[in-house]
């Protein structure tokens, strides 16, 4: 499920977003990428800060380390970047 309900990101199920995902960036393996998403998800249902005191950022977490959105692309907002849905309503 994708939705626009949200004015910074793009929600998107972990599904769906795993599913986007390896459509894109064939040989990565499933279970390891589901389990960063949900181990980032995790850490930010936990509370987990960036390093600026930022909320992290799930998807860019589960690529790089827990950190924020801007502190991963340098961007202040996200413009058509995805969230897992759940990551909003911690």
């Amino acid at each position: 499920m994708v939705s626009h309900s949200n004015p910074m990101f793009v929600l998107i199920s972990i599904d769906a977003y795993v599913q986007k995902y390896l459509a894109d960036n064939p040989g990565v393996d499933r279970e390891d990428l589901v389990e960063r998403l949900r181990s980032a998800l995790t850490s930010a249902r936990a509370g987990a800060r960036c390093a600026c005191g930022g909320p992290i950022w799930v998807i860019g977490s589960a690529e790089v380390g827990l950190s924020c959105f801007t502190c991963i692309t340098g961007e202040a907002e996200p413009s058509d970047d995805y969230e897992i849905v759940e990551a909003i309503h911690v």
